[in-house]
């Protein structure tokens, strides 16, 4: 076969608050799986609650469980690093892969290697100052005014991968292939 270069994308995802974020990264990933799942699959709609927004997501249990992990390992508790006054820093990695086996020594031994043929890193920083909460006008237009910015930028993310993965696919496996998602703290790491 011929060989692959991974190919690496980034989409940064900033916000305010644990669960806008949650919810901004379970859209990001799942609109990844989606464009990238291999084979028929039932097709869901997710309608946000943070945001003006709906996607589609990859209807596979599994799938679901799999991105739900890793957000909720990202954003537990001491999972996230400080970024500043105020601000918390993390990261998730998608990984697309395929198993590569290979005999060797006579045919007795036999070799698997995972060969990551395109990767995801998703920085997500994270504003933990207080929401403004008063019903007077200036909280009210702090909180539209901030809620219009991260529904932007999450559209802003969706958009970016969608042109990449509708780029060239010379990288693409025509094998089956698998994924896997790592979330740490430290984006930079």
């Amino acid at each position: 076969g011929r060989v692959r270069t991974a190919r690496r994308r980034r989409a940064q995802v900033e916000l305010w608050g644990v669960d806008q974020a949650r919810e901004a990264l379970l859209t990001v990933l799942h609109t990844i799986l989606f464009c990238r799942a291999p084979g028929p699959f039932k097709p869901e709609t997710i309608f946000l609650d943070h945001f003006e927004l709906a996607y589609a997501r990859v209807g596979s249990r599994s799938v679901i469980e799999t991105v739900d992990r890793a957000c909720d390992a990202l954003l537990s508790p001491g999972h996230l690093t400080p970024a500043g006054p105020e601000l918390l820093k993390g990261t998730v990695v998608l990984s697309f892969f395929e198993r590569i086996r290979s005999k060797a020594l006579f045919g007795i031994l036999k070799n698997e290697e995972k060969r990551v043929w395109e990767q995801w890193t998703l920085p997500i920083l994270i504003s933990t100052t207080p929401r403004p909460l008063g019903d007077d006008d200036p909280s009210r237009l702090e909180r539209s005014r901030a809620d219009a910015d991260a529904d932007r930028l999450l559209r802003a993310r969706i958009g970016d991968v969608h042109r990449l993965v509708n780029g060239p696919l010379d990288h693409v496996p025509d094998s089956i292939y698998e994924f896997e998602i790592f979330a740490g703290g430290d984006p930079s790491a």
